[in-house]
């Protein structure tokens, strides 16, 4: 990383003209006056206030955070800025569908992004359409190694065995507990570290009361299908063909895992077509909720008495659903070669101070030497993002193919959602609705 910016530093002093080179541009979709500086509001309101200074090297950085984590995305991004001169980083974040539409009418342009934010569900989809670069040979220029990721979180990030996402977190799903609700029920954070169905029910049938439910469970949210998928591949099934060609959900396995989660529903323990899990958990109709590692904050600033444990292992396998967001370098044939070297450099010293975005949006870094320092230990959320690093082997993440987009969590048309949710709301058997999603997503991938 530092030798990437020492090459920077060579060539300015060498009186290269860069003034305002290869950038891959402004942002999608923008409108410039003629000293290069945006006109589109909308852009001026979320990219980083620092303006690129007339020497330096232009990085242009997309993502699709809003709210808090563009806000702290967009703290970081100036942070960098500020402590150097040579790169200066444009960063402008809107909503997910909508960066993509940009990306699509922006690819391998100058007026495309130079670094973008993805996950990796978008991987396979964008490397398929050539519009995303593998990063084997440039991941020693970032000062990256693959030695610091765990070996599920790093080939996540692949496709075909090609590295082309760089994780800077990973956020799988954990179970917070409220703490006063537990000694209520004379119980310990440490009975909710349950090993089989039987401990859970049990579990379950000590927080269920008149006045409150054991767990939330949601009967039309995302969660919902991230639950269930961690669940099939701790019943030992598999989501896809090992070729991806296929469902292969539609199982034993897979209807052992979803009728386990419908029968909360049935038992009592979770309440009956609830509309927001995470409302019912801090308002204290609820014992416990499985969320992801972005709630931490959330849980952090309420008034409640809680803490966090793994998600809860029922089946023969440890799994867990999961999913990071990671850098990809988008493809720009003309792209400089004193850009690409900013890139790097800024890539990498994202990946270094990573743990800034986890103290900001409470996701989890990626990368184990962050995750091991004392400056991360510090962090007041780290007692509660252990529960999220001690599955970091176990994390599967949703098949990288271009199908996942239309049967994929994110997506709220998802066939396989909806047979989900089909099941918990008693609509249908987990054989009926497993075999219909089935059938959907071999056509998807057709």
């Amino acid at each position: 990383m530092r030798r990437a910016v020492a090459l920077i530093l060579v060539i300015l002093m060498g009186g290269i003209l860069i003034v305002g080179c290869g950038s891959s541009g402004g942002q999608t979709a923008n409108e410039t006056d003629a000293a290069g500086t945006s006109t589109n509001p909308e852009t001026k309101a979320v990219a980083s206030e620092d303006a690129a200074t007339t020497d330096a090297v232009t990085v242009t950085f997309w993502a699709g955070l809003t709210g808090d984590d563009q806000q702290a995305m967009k703290n970081l991004v100036e942070r960098f800025n500020e402590e150097q001169s040579d790169i200066q980083v444009e960063f402008y974040s809107v909503t997910w569908s909508e960066i993509f539409t940009k990306f699509a009418a922006a690819g391998n342009t100058a007026s495309g992004p130079d670094a973008m934010l993805m996950h990796p569900t978008d991987l396979s989809t964008y490397a398929g359409k050539g519009m995303i670069t593998a990063l084997d040979d440039l991941i020693g220029d970032m000062g990256v190694s693959a030695s610091d990721y765990s070996t599920s979180i790093w080939e996540g990030n692949q496709v075909d065995g090609a590295q082309y996402g760089i994780p800077i977190d990973f956020h799988p799903m954990a179970m917070f507990i409220n703490l006063d609700m537990f000694e209520a029920a004379g119980l310990t954070a440490e009975d909710a570290k349950v090993s089989s169905v039987e401990e859970f029910n049990a579990l379950c049938e000590k927080l269920t009361t008149d006045e409150q439910y054991a767990i939330g469970l949601g009967s039309n949210y995302a969660h919902t299908y991230r639950y269930w998928y961690g669940f099939l591949h701790q019943a030992g099934g598999s989501f896809l063909t090992e070729d991806m060609s296929a469902a292969a959900f539609n199982t034993e396995e897979g209807a052992k895992a979803l009728d386990f989660m419908a029968s909360w529903v049935t038992n009592g323990f979770a309440p009956e077509a609830q509309a927001d899990i995470d409302a019912d958990w801090l308002g204290g109709n609820t014992a416990m909720v499985i969320e992801g590692p972005w709630f931490i904050p959330t849980a952090m600033n309420s008034a409640m008495n809680f803490t966090t444990v793994e998600f809860p292992q029922v089946f023969e396998e440890n799994a867990v659903w999961g999913s990071s967001h990671t850098i990809t370098v988008p493809v720009y044939d003309d792209r400089d070669k004193e850009v690409v070297a900013a890139t790097n450099t800024f890539i990498g010293w994202l990946v270094e101070n990573s743990f800034e975005w986890a103290a900001s949006s409470g996701q989890i870094p990626a990368n184990m030497m962050v995750q091991s320092s004392e400056e991360y230990k510090a962090l007041e959320l780290y007692q509660y993002a252990e529960a999220f690093i001690n599955v970091a082997d176990y994390v599967v993440y949703e098949p990288l193919c271009p199908g996942t987009s239309e049967f994929g969590a994110d997506n709220e048309l998802s066939p396989v959602a909806n047979a989900v949710y089909s099941v918990i709301s008693g609509e249908a058997t987990s054989a009926e609705a497993l075999d219909t999603a089935a059938q959907s997503v071999d056509l998807i991938l057709e």
